[in-house]
């Protein structure tokens, strides 16, 4: 089955010959969610890139309990790891949501790498990426209390979902589970911190939507409590992220 590459990192950084090669090679699988792509353990090798959805990457711990590591976004990739160093999958990947995902096997994305200088740095850059959200995440669990560590989940969200203004609209919300999940802790404390918010007239939740109605109150309330801005959230950065600027 036929996908249209031309924009979706790193087939859109081929040259021709190349990308009418990875159309032609390319596998594209139509998830449902809750399907699991890649089983922590397993020697598979291929390479997944997200074309539509979202999918996430967990752990289980030996009682059964799932922590979440982190989320992809259409055009992000998922199952390097193995393609690269060949040892078992380090995770268990899951569609969060419908979704649509482009595999290529492991010669094929070697080969690109070895061939195509954009591919490389495009790949630099992504493991550059997830090697800033990870650290923030290790000092957040080692410094942070509970409360912070909401925070700064949903100031994570809301650069995932664009603002306009001080706003952001979070549709199909991470459940609270699904957020204790996140950030190492448990489902009651994460709706306390909510009603809090929500009392404060900071965020508001209906189902399965959070709206933050103030980012700056809540970008402001992370420096508070934390008495640091986050690297991810530098108050120079935040209103670069977001469709529209936070100040105004």
């Amino acid at each position: 089955m036929q996908y249209p590459l031309g924009a979706i990192p790193p087939f859109c950084l081929l040259d021709q010959a190349q990308r009418l090669h990875a159309e032609e090679r390319a596998r594209v699988l139509r998830l449902r969610r809750g399907q699991t792509v890649i089983e922590h353990g397993s020697s598979s090798t291929d390479v997944f890139v997200l074309a539509e959805g979202q999918l996430r990457v967990l752990l289980f711990s030996a009682d059964g309990r799932e922590v979440s590591i982190r989320a992809l976004a259409p055009g992000q990739m998922v199952g390097e790891l193995a393609a690269i160093d060949g040892l078992p999958r380090s995770a268990t990947v899951v569609a969060a949501a419908p979704s649509v995902v482009v595999l290529m096997s492991r010669d094929d994305f070697q080969s690109y790498l070895e061939t195509s200088a954009g591919v490389a740095q495009w790949l630099a850059r992504e493991f550059t990426s997830q090697i800033r959200a990870l650290t923030e995440k290790i000092f957040e669990l080692s410094t942070l209390n509970v409360r912070n560590r909401v925070h700064c989940e949903l100031l994570r969200l809301a650069v995932l979902n664009g603002a306009v203004g001080r706003r952001s609209t979070i549709r199909d919300a991470p459940t609270h589970v699904e957020l204790a999940n996140r950030i190492g802790t448990h489902r009651e404390a994460v709706t306390r911190e909510l009603r809090d918010l929500a009392r404060r007239g900071i965020v508001e939740q209906r189902r399965r939507q959070i709206t933050i109605l103030d980012l700056v109150k809540l970008s402001a309330e992370v420096h508070r409590l934390s008495g640091r801005s986050l690297g991810i959230f530098p108050a120079h950065d935040l209103s670069r992220r977001l469709p529209e600027t936070l100040s105004a």
